[in-house]
Order: C-alpha cells, then structure tokens, then sequence
C-alpha cells in the first residue's frame, strides 16, 4: 500500500518520467512499464495514482500548460508599462521561452496534440490551453484595437505561435529567434494599419 501523501513527492517525478518515455518511446510506444521503469517505480504505483496511462499522460499535460502559463503571466506582468505590441511579444517570448521549446517537452506537446484528436481529456485540456492563450492575446490586444480585430489578430497570433511549433518540432528543433523575428514582423504590419 503506498504512503498517504506519497503522491505529491512521486507525481514530478512521474511526470518528468513520462516526458522523458515520450522522448525515448513517442507517445503511443511509451508504456506504463517503462515510465514506472524510467521513475524506479511499479506500473502499479502509476495505475493506482493516476489510474493508467491517459491518466499519467493528462497530469502531465497539466503540468506543460501551468508551466506555460506560469511563465506567460511573469513575462506579460514584467511587460505591464509598456506597449500593446510590446505585451503581445512578451507573450509571444514566453511561448517560445526555453522550457517549452527543449526538445523533450516539444515532443510532449506534439504528442498531445495528436493523441487530443482521439482522447477526450487531452482534447478538453488542448482547448482550455487554447482559449487562455486566446484570452489573454485578446485582453492585451484590445487595448489597441476594437474587439473584433483584437480577436482576429490574437486567432492568427495563436496560428503563428503554434504553427512556428509545429514547424521547429518536425525540423528537429524550434529555431526561437527566427520565430520570435517573423511573429514581430506580422504585428509591426498589424500595428501600422
């Protein structure tokens, strides 16, 4: 029987052992068998906690977006003085910052991606990350634009963003200046008319 409390001290690792299994694995080949082995625990110790696999895989999910959005708001909030523009590429640097572009967590994100088609608890997360995402380059955005142009430009913000992911991640690695540079080059168009 594991320990109360045990949880909290086992899920970061876990987790980390998860990220690590997509990595090596890819999403569908990395098995409770060899998370628990990656972790040093039992796959029951995986089943009991997180109640399988796609229980594992949405903690882990979880994790990516708090820590996404953790930085996102440290970033924005160190940003609150200056421009609308200069808000939004705060954003756009915390989307690319260097923990959610490591090779491992880009593989992790990918995989979620794809599995969120099929799995309904990683397409529910897949869509809170996409409306927060949305929201908050709405929120900045508004302060520039009327309301629906400052939807319109934060749904092609969120594009460029995640399609400059999509791009690095099948090109073997997220090239972050280069994305950041093209992502600054549309918003200069958007703020000029």
């Amino acid at each position: 029987m594991p320990k109360v409390g045990m949880q909290e001290i086992r899920k970061p690792q876990l987790i980390q052992a998860a990220i690590d299994a997509i990595d090596e694995h890819g999403f569908s080949g990395a098995t409770v068998s060899i998370i628990g082995k990656n972790a040093g625990v039992s796959p029951a110790i995986i089943n009991h906690y997180f109640g399988g696999k796609n229980g594992l895989f949405e903690e882990t999910m979880k994790s990516l977006i708090k820590e996404f959005f953790s930085g996102l708001r440290k970033d924005v909030s160190q940003a609150k003085d200056k421009t609308s523009k200069e808000k939004v590429m705060a954003l756009v640097h915390a989307s690319l910052s260097q923990s959610q572009t490591h090779p491992q967590v880009v593989k992790a994100w990918t995989g979620f991606w794809a599995s969120a088609m099929h799995t309904p608890s990683l397409y529910r997360l897949q869509n809170v990350y996409y409306h927060r995402l949305h929201t908050a380059l709405v929120v900045i955005l508004k302060e520039a634009f009327e309301i629906h142009k400052a939807r319109e430009v934060a749904q092609t913000m969120a594009a460029l963003i995640d399609g400059m992911w999509l791009r690095g991640s099948l090109s073997g690695g997220i090239d972050t200046a280069r994305s950041t540079r093209q992502i600054a080059a549309y918003l200069e168009l958007v703020f000029k008319h």
